[in-house]
């Protein structure tokens, strides 16, 4: 194993370690169910909500959980605003790693370059709203994107309205409990593999145009 790869494995350890800790130490209903007692004061919760969705993705918590805290305290029309604000916002710390990260070498290069040709292929919008409908988890589609020199502007809106479906319906199953329960909380299966399947739709054309200009380029 060359030394790059081996750092960067050892980079990707310390970081599970560190949610794993901080799955021990805190629980994510636990830290949301203090988070909605700051709700009363708006500024406090204002901090503590942004401090939240930028430390998230190093805890490795769903962000959908704050989706539904925010269903529950604001309704929907507010709620799903702020979730998608949100999930634009969390997604920025792993896409700026990955976007200054040496993507030169090592496992991260094998990520950049696999990414790039993702991308290049659907081009950066269509490709991170793809991704972001299928049942990939968000952070690393974050991570990749920017390993592969996504631009901010397309990440930040395919990120949006790639997270819509998501946020809908944490939201709305937030904004219809009586008492905060994110163990009553669960994502239905019709809407993975609805999501699924629109992520081919997405994807099909630009796949064909590739597969058929390499066959033509082979046939040269």
């Amino acid at each position: 194993m060359r030394a790059a790869t081996r750092r960067q494995l050892l980079g990707l350890a310390g970081l599970l370690s560190v949610a794993g800790l901080a799955a021990v130490l805190f629980s994510p209903g636990a830290v949301l169910v203090w988070l909605e007692h700051l709700a009363s004061r708006p500024l406090l919760f204002a901090a503590a909500l942004v401090g939240l969705y930028l430390v998230r993705p190093f805890l490795l918590w769903p962000v959908t959980s704050v989706a539904v805290l925010l269903g529950y305290l604001y309704g929907p029309a507010a709620g799903f605003g702020l979730a998608i604000a949100g999930a634009a916002l969390t997604a920025l710390p792993p896409y700026l790693l990955g976007r200054y990260a040496d993507d030169s070498i090592g496992l991260f290069g094998y990520v950049s370059d696999t990414a790039e040709q993702f991308f290049s292929a659907t081009g950066d919008l269509r490709g991170v709203v793809a991704a972001r409908f299928s049942p990939i988890p968000g952070d690393p589609i974050s991570y990749a994107a920017g390993l592969s020199g996504v631009s901010a502007g397309p990440f930040l809106l395919g990120t949006m309205v790639g997270e819509v479906p998501w946020a809908f319906v944490a939201v709305f199953a937030g904004a219809s409990m009586r008492t905060l329960d994110f163990s009553s909380f669960a994502l239905p299966p019709e809407l993975i593999v609805a999501l699924a399947g629109l992520t081919v739709l997405l994807l099909a054309g630009p796949v064909y145009r590739r597969l058929r200009s390499g066959n033509s380029l082979d046939r040269q």
